[in-house]
């Protein structure tokens, strides 16, 4: 009896459809595309019945059962990560090799839920990471669960995800428990908007700070210019700041009227100013709350005072008071700079 000759799809370059190799994390994924492949091809029975067909037929002619299994094999291996085709080495039937992926890499046993579940309670959503990527990663392990037999519902896989999200979605966070119920699909929605308003945010925030940063910088320009004009004024513009106290011009301007400058024995000089001293230009950090102990003036202090130097102030000033007289202080002789101090006044002579 002639055996059945069906054509195989032996043009079909599977590694074109499965792009990423098959490992130990997307195994899942892996095998439900792998069978949608093989039922196209109508190939499901090569993985699911342990038949192992012989390589020739009676009539020494290729088992087309044979290069069917053989077929499916290379596909399997093909999509499959170095790794985990070390693992198929000995398989020589796809049904071997199947078998073995299942056994091996389905995550059915109770460490691989526990590891799964563990990872959805412990999600955290970094800086670096988008609120898109974050949420399919956290959808990933959920469909992990159920292809496992784990099923995790979307109130339980919401409540994973806000818990995972950090202190600025505080607020939707709070909302969301405030819901009845929510879809996963209807969360995914809201928390790509909210992201997005949290970015506006932040970049109005930015730049509102630079604005009132440079309107800062613009009005201290202007200060300090403003402030620089004042204190490197004329040394002879009298009364007009360099720290000489509120009271100090028309202290200032009484004295210079009643005074008389001494005429020295040289030629006579045109310039008819009191010898003043220059002051010092910078201003004081402070108003000064006290009177100045050279002119007795309110607001500055001695090293500030404008007569500070003026040696024909100094000659002019009131006389002091008259000193107290020590009565028999075993002396000899007593001298005074005051003459009304004394009641008889002799000339002195040499002899």
């Amino acid at each position: 009896m002639a055996a059945s000759t069906a054509s195989l799809p032996t043009t079909v370059n599977i590694s074109h459809t499965i792009n990423t190799p098959m490992d130990r994390n997307n195994y899942l994924s892996w095998r439900s595309q792998f069978s949608d492949i093989l039922e196209i091809h109508g190939l499901e029975d090569v993985v699911t019945t342990n038949t192992k067909p012989p390589k020739k037929l009676a009539d020494g002619s290729l088992n087309p059962n044979y290069s069917r299994d053989k077929l499916v094999l290379s596909w399997i291996k093909s999509t499959c990560s170095p790794s985990i085709r070390s693992i198929l080495l000995p398989c020589t039937y796809a049904f071997d090799a199947w078998s073995l992926l299942e056994k091996r890499l389905s995550p059915v046993s109770k460490t691989h839920l526990r590891t799964l579940r563990e990872q959805l309670r412990t999600l955290k959503k970094d800086s670096e990471k988008s609120m898109s990527d974050y949420l399919l990663h956290a959808k990933s392990l959920a469909d992990s669960l159920t292809a496992a037999g784990s099923v995790i519902s979307d109130e339980e896989l919401i409540e994973s995800i806000l818990d995972g999200l950090g202190p600025e979605y505080k607020e939707f966070t709070t909302s969301v428990h405030f819901r009845s119920s929510l879809s996963y699909d209807d969360c995914y929605d809201l928390l790509l908007q909210e992201e997005h308003l949290i970015k506006k945010m932040s970049t109005l925030s930015l730049s509102s700070s630079a604005a009132f940063t440079a309107s800062r910088r613009r009005a201290g320009s202007s200060h300090s210019a403003h402030n620089g004009h004042r204190s490197f004024s004329s040394p002879h513009s009298f009364g007009q700041g360099n720290g000489r106290g509120r009271h100090w011009r028309s202290s200032h301007q009484n004295r210079q009227a009643n005074w008389n400058p001494p005429r020295p024995h040289s030629s006579p000089s045109t310039d008819t100013r009191p010898p003043l001293l220059p002051t010092p230009s910078l201003p004081p950090t402070f108003e000064y709350d006290g009177y100045c102990q050279l002119c007795e003036e309110y607001g500055h202090k001695a090293r500030q005072c404008p007569t500070r130097g003026n040696f024909a102030y100094l000659a002019t000033a009131d006389s002091p008071s008259p000193t107290p007289w020590v009565v028999d202080s075993g002396a000899t002789n007593h001298m005074t700079n005051d003459p009304s101090a004394l009641t008889q006044i002799q000339p002195y002579t040499d002899g």
